[in-house]
């Protein structure tokens, strides 16, 4: 998202939290296959972070920022007479080949926005998915869409957005590919938004890297192939957590936005 740690905006407002941080990392790394683990943010070296490289301090900021945002502005869902399409989505059938399954990836970049807004394609993804970037990690498409659509009124109050008016936040989609064989769609994109409500005028200026591990879906009786969906859901940045979270208290442009050298 990208996800949840621009909310680390309101710092001031939130402590720590490591013990919980620590072992709510055990429980969702035990729900994810030894060999995802063994080569994640191992694959390429850029100097930056993943789930399992960066610092205590950064997940336990974030995670606390979460908790303290969902219990605020409520789980999306909870409430029977809130309509969320994205939600009801879900039930509509996934992504019949790989190929299809990485169109609706692309387009949640380029048309929905996702990092900022949480409007990911549903049906492309497991119910059960983990989700996991370099200070949070969790289960479940509705987590995420709560967790991120939670953020959007104080994203908009924070970079003065108004109605009516083309979106300040971008999704920069910078490379997309497919790994038939290894079972994955590989994402390269650039998160910018700026905050420009704060008088010392930061931006948000990320570039990362997903992940989105995919498997077969079955029908019930298990006998045929319904299509493909996202089961593990794995960002990256190429920026330490740290020095991310940094440029929420810098000037625009004070911090780099990637630490990888380029060819």
């Amino acid at each position: 998202t990208t996800m949840i740690w621009r909310t680390s905006a309101i710092a001031a407002l939130a402590s720590a939290h490591q013990i919980l941080a620590f072992s709510h990392q055990h429980k969702i790394l035990s729900r994810i296959p030894l060999r995802l683990l063994a080569t994640s943010g191992k694959e390429e070296n850029v100097g930056g972070d993943s789930y399992e490289t960066s610092d205590s301090s950064s997940k336990g900021v974030v995670n606390g920022l979460t908790q303290l945002v969902n219990f605020v502005m409520g789980e999306k869902g909870d409430d029977e007479n809130t309509s969320n399409p994205y939600l009801e989505a879900s039930s509509s059938p996934p992504p019949a080949t790989p190929q299809e399954l990485m169109g609706y990836i692309k387009d949640d970049y380029e048309k929905n926005n996702y990092l900022w807004t949480g409007n990911i394609h549903l049906p492309a993804f497991e119910p059960s998915c983990t989700f996991m970037d370099p200070t949070l990690s969790f289960v479940g498409t509705q987590k995420f869409v709560s967790n991120v659509q939670n953020l959007v009124p104080i994203v908009d109050f924070l970079t003065e957005q108004k109605k009516d008016e083309d979106s300040k936040c971008r999704s920069d989609l910078l490379d997309i590919s497919i790994n038939e064989e290894e079972g994955y769609v590989s994402t390269r994109w650039n998160m910018v938004g700026d905050l420009s409500k704060f008088p010392w005028k930061p931006a948000i200026d990320v570039i990362g890297r997903t992940k989105f591990w995919y498997r077969p879906t079955s029908s019930e009786d298990g006998e045929a192939t319904m299509g493909y969906q996202v089961y593990f859901y794995d960002e990256k940045w190429e920026l330490e957590a740290g020095t991310a979270l940094m440029q929420l208290v810098t000037p625009k442009g004070s911090i780099p936005n990637t630490n990888r050298v380029e060819d």
